[in-house]
């Protein structure tokens, strides 16, 4: 039981090394990612005078898109082989270098169904956040017979059980729909799909947590959703306003410079106090390592009390016990006779 626990240990130890270098590297981009929106502010301010000139402003539009060029590396960046901002979507690149409408990606079948027929996607996405939608199959049968339910989040959470596969169609919500042919399904057939709010994120907005402790869960990671989109504390999307930035710069356009002026303040903002959930994040590790560390030396003190033993006095001893629980016996049974 003793090297169990130490084993436990061992393992929440390396979670929390893992973490902590994630956390590290996402509070470094941030870092970064201050300094380059700092600099935007600067080129704005320089350039929302009435000193400036269409040629000084397009030499700055340039200047601008250097730091877009940039912003765009320190967003996409990776830790191994995952990026660090694309929420749960870590093989995907969180962010593309233009701003995309929204979409809906072709429904995806788990590779394990029942379900041979052919499913297809409809409608319009009007969702606020990227999203994965599944659909699972509760009861099979044909489609007046099958039931199912829908997850908004990927499949951590369900809504209730749904019997109307009749019409082939299923409502999933925020303006999309999958129609399914004729086919027969089984318990557990799954189907998943993307959708895309409006924008340059690529990502999902879901969290990636690691056991630190017994009972324990740490969120380490910051959503490209929470530090660069609208959908953060400031309500900014960094690259939306470093591109109008460049745009009012390219046209001349004094009153846009000025206008981008606020939306640069908020988005420092915003970078800098997910920068500082990071730190948060690595002060909480550190005063679970110490604790984690204390108790790991308690179970050494237990585990070489226990390898250390006398095995030889132990023994005796055990034979005394026995001796005395033999005449024990025989005593009980004479007062019986």
């Amino acid at each position: 039981d003793i090297r169990q626990g130490k084993a436990a240990n061992e393992q929440y130890r390396k979670n929390m090394d893992s973490s902590n270098s994630w956390i590290s590297a996402t509070e470094s981009k941030l870092s970064s990612a201050y300094q380059l929106l700092v600099s935007a502010q600067e080129i704005a301010v320089g350039q929302a005078t009435a000193t400036a000139t269409a040629t000084t402003r397009q030499i700055a539009a340039q200047q601008v898109q250097s730091l877009i060029d940039e912003m765009g590396s320190l967003a996409n960046a990776k830790t191994g082989n995952r990026y660090l901002f694309s929420g749960s979507q870590t093989s995907t690149p969180p962010f593309s270098a233009v701003e995309n409408p929204a979409a809906i990606d072709d429904p995806v079948p788990a590779g394990d169904n029942v379900y041979a027929g052919t499913v297809s996607k409809g409608g319009a996405y009007t969702g606020l956040s990227n999203k994965t939608y599944v659909v699972k199959i509760v009861q099979g049968g044909d489609l007046s017979a099958a039931t199912y339910q829908i997850s908004s989040d990927g499949g951590k959470n369900w809504d209730a059980v749904k019997g109307d596969l009749d019409t082939g169609t299923i409502t999933l919500g925020d303006g999309i729909a999958l129609t399914f042919a004729p086919g027969t399904f089984t318990k557990n057939d799954l189907f998943s799909v993307r959708a895309y709010a409006p924008g340059y994120y690529q990502g999902d907005d879901e969290n990636l947590s690691m056991t630190i402790n017994r009972g324990t869960n740490l969120t380490y990671n910051i959503t490209g959703a929470e530090a660069f989109t609208s959908s953060g504390s400031n309500g900014v999307d960094v690259f939306k306003t470093l591109n109008d930035l460049k745009a009012a710069l390219s046209g001349n356009n004094a009153q846009g410079i000025s206008g981008q002026l606020d939306n640069l303040k908020s988005a420092q903002n915003q970078v800098t106090l997910n920068q500082s959930f990071c730190g948060t994040k690595a002060n909480h590790l550190e005063v679970v390592k110490n604790s984690l560390a204390d108790f790991d030396t308690k179970l050494n003190d237990l585990l070489s009390v226990a390898q250390d033993a006398d095995l030889a006095d132990l023994i005796t001893r055990l034979s005394m016990k026995e001796i005395a629980l033999q005449a024990s016996y025989s005593m009980a049974a004479k007062i019986r006779e």
